[in-house]
């Protein structure tokens, strides 16, 4: 039997654990959730990042 490495059992364990956080969210709540995580780490990093406008 093949035993996984414990990096990739590390990350398969993490996106498990994010796809149980999101399943139920709409796709409006789940980019809400990904522009305010961003917006946080933009803060804590003291990020100088411009806002992309779309035509």
């Amino acid at each position: 039997m093949y035993k996984e490495p414990r990096p990739m059992r590390e990350i398969h364990e993490i996106q498990e654990r994010l796809y149980e956080e999101e399943k139920n969210l709409s796709s409006k709540e789940r980019l809400a959730k990904i522009h305010r995580e961003a917006q946080e780490v933009i803060k804590k990093y003291n990020l100088k990042i411009g806002k992309v406008t779309h035509n």
